[in-house]
């Protein structure tokens, strides 16, 4: 039998993890808008969709680590290789695991050897930063593999969403009894 988790905060990483979904889900539609009718090229917000892709992979992460450490002093950072690894070893190992048999067929990268989610989330840990400061004059450009990171983020939500279930509780109802 499973030990079940009582913990005020839980409710903090389930929150977490729709807010990440609501992120992903908005930025899904804002790609897929038609941006001419709305007087907006493309080009013109291509660079807020790798940040808001970024922040919701750092809510996902987040989520996580409030449910393995039932707590809600988060790292403060949005770096998301860093946020991977404070992590449980046991959430990193099933995430990884999932990364290679479910987005790594799909999305392979053929120069890396032993291919994983890390490498995913050390490509892209400092995104958030660097698409929201994009103006900013760099030595290095930047770079955001949008369907690796997308599928990755999706099987991290997903991963998360098999943690836990919601019922609906409703009062019940007092019936009079029949005379």
């Amino acid at each position: 039998m499973q030990k079940s988790r009582q913990f005020h905060g839980l409710t903090t990483g389930v929150t977490l993890e729709k807010q990440a979904r609501s992120i992903l889900k908005q930025t899904q539609a804002m790609t897929k808008a038609d941006t001419h009718k709305f007087g907006i090229r493309h080009a013109e917000h291509s660079g807020v969709e790798p940040m808001l892709l970024a922040l919701s992979m750092e809510f996902a992460l987040k989520a996580w680590f409030v449910w393995d450490h039932n707590s809600l002093k988060t790292k403060r950072t949005h770096d998301l290789l860093k946020l991977f690894e404070i992590l449980d070893d046991t959430s990193k190992e099933r995430l990884d695991r999932e990364f290679r048999n479910n987005v790594a067929p799909h999305h392979p990268n053929f120069s890396v050897l032993d291919y994983g989610i890390r490498d995913v989330l050390s490509q892209h840990a400092k995104a958030f930063v660097e698409w929201r400061y994009i103006h900013e004059k760099r030595e290095q450009g930047v770079s955001f593999d949008f369907t690796t990171f997308l599928a990755t983020l999706e099987m991290v939500l997903d991963e998360f969403s098999t943690l836990y279930r919601e019922e609906v509780i409703c009062p019940r109802r007092e019936v009079p009894p029949r005379p």
